[in-house]
């Protein structure tokens, strides 16, 4: 019992002495941390005044009347916009607020008619253009009025209430969703494909009047840095161990003294060190007899999903209406309901983000002023297509200050974007197909054909 004493004596000890080393360094971490958190405002700031001040378009798609391709010609819209894809230098990034360029996909619901909408600056109205038209080329593209600018911005009123939130990732980004692929296998007619969007276009299309849904999904092009977060990952499901880089002729030292050690200890006792079993069976075994069937699909996966480039991605949605038809409840299951159907055990899905949408329940009281300025919030980040600037340090702050003072997702509620490959990105955008059956959405009806060569004009 004694010793036991004296362990935790000498921790409590250790604390202590550490504790004061800390506070005695105060002058060194508390400036550090007013540094990066003035560092981090700023550019929120400068770099949410920059996107604000373009000047942007809201064009509106219409889809023909009869798409007999699938998703995959989505996919080839995302890769070419990816082109535009590029780094400000680090003044452009960090003193002027240049960010990569992003698009806003949007799906909306009026009253049941639903629409089509892709919002960008007007220098890439063009590329929308012909990439939609190389894909759709029966497809009509019209430039409309901002839709958001129809409602005051002091929703919830005595007249309208509205619920938003947003989606984020159940796994880390390197995990697939369930894609458009899976949803086609083993179907042969075009009359039994089962078209991944269908589900959400029907919730939207059985809106009463008065209500209203947005949907939008915020897109960024990314280079390919986020893939090796991704091969780190498979590396550790492969059981792989990634070594430090060595110099030649460290390099070159280690391997003498491993040779030499094995050597010796089978001259002395003709038995093979436990190292060299091991080695020897790592380098024999092959990688498909130390896995279940389970863990190899879930690596292949993994290879598959960033074989293909990528988008940074936030997905969020409103339900808005007038207080005598409001039914957040059931419209909010609908959307999460729909999304769910993305999600693939064992890999990858969506999970509502709980710190952006309305519905706290802290401790603390106060939860109905709380919820009204979440709802406000949630509405003005969409009417701002507001793209977040995540900070690093949030990831060390999260468990040390907002897990333990909810109090501060007042003036620190976080999107958390996650990227998407093309594949991904067409799945839960696109146009639907032709065994898609919603009344309300708006198709072309007659096919238009190009005037014959040689037509005399005056």
């Amino acid at each position: 019992m004694s010793s036991f004493s004296d362990i935790i004596f000498i921790i409590l000890t250790g604390l202590y002495y550490i504790g004061g080393l800390l506070l005695s360094l105060w002058w060194i971490w508390i400036p550090w941390f007013l540094f990066i958190l003035a560092r981090d405002l700023w550019l929120k700031y400068i770099r949410n005044m920059n996107l604000q001040n373009l000047e942007w378009v809201l064009l509106e798609v219409v889809p023909p009347r009869d798409i007999q391709k699938t998703a995959r010609a989505m996919e080839q819209f995302f890769a070419s916009l990816h082109g535009i894809h590029g780094i400000p230098n680090w003044w452009d990034n960090h003193i002027l607020g240049v960010q990569p360029y992003l698009f806003s996909l949007e799906i909306i619901s009026q009253n049941g008619e639903i629409h089509f909408l892709i919002r960008t600056i007007p220098r890439f109205r063009d590329l929308i253009e012909a990439s939609i038209y190389a894909q759709y080329p029966e497809a009509e593209i019209t430039q409309v009025d901002d839709y958001v600018d129809s409602f005051p911005s002091d929703i919830p009123n005595k007249d309208y209430d509205l619920f938003g939130s947003e989606l984020m990732l159940m796994e880390e980004d390197a995990y697939p969703i369930r894609t458009y692929p899976d949803f086609e296998k083993d179907v042969s007619a075009d009359e039994q494909r089962i078209d991944p969007i269908a589900s959400l276009l029907e919730v939207m299309s059985k809106l009463q009047q008065g209500e209203q849904v947005w949907i939008q999904t915020l897109i960024r092009p990314v280079f390919d840095s986020w893939k090796e977060e991704a091969e780190k990952l498979k590396d550790k499901l492969m059981g792989r161990v990634r070594e430090k880089e060595n110099g030649l002729i460290k390099e070159e030292a280690i391997a003498w003294k491993d040779a030499g050690k094995e050597v010796v200890q089978r001259a002395i006792t003709g038995q093979v060190s436990e190292e060299g079993i091991r080695g020897e069976e790592t380098s024999d075994t092959p990688f498909l007899w130390k896995t279940t069937k389970l863990e190899q699909e879930t690596i292949y996966a993994i290879e598959s999903n960033i074989s293909k480039i990528g988008y940074e991605v936030i997905v969020r949605f409103i339900y808005l209406a007038r207080k005598d038809v409001f039914r957040s409840g059931y419209i909010k299951r609908a959307i999460y309901g729909a999304y769910k159907q993305f999600n693939t055990q064992g890999l990858n899905g969506f999970k509502r983000n709980g710190d952006v949408e309305p519905g706290v329940d802290y401790r603390i009281e106060l939860k109905e002023l709380r919820n009204h300025y979440r709802k406000k919030k949630v509405l003005d980040n969409y009417k701002r297509r507001n793209f977040a600037q995540r900070s690093k340090a949030n990831d060390y702050l999260k468990p040390l200050i907002y897990e333990r003072l909810p109090i501060f997702n007042w003036f620190f509620m976080k999107s958390k974007p996650f990227i998407f490959n093309i594949e991904e990105l067409a799945t839960i955008y696109h146009f639907p197909v032709i065994t898609v059956k919603s009344p309300l959405t708006p198709k072309v009806e007659a096919r238009k054909g190009e005037p014959p060569i040689g037509l005399p004009v005056e």
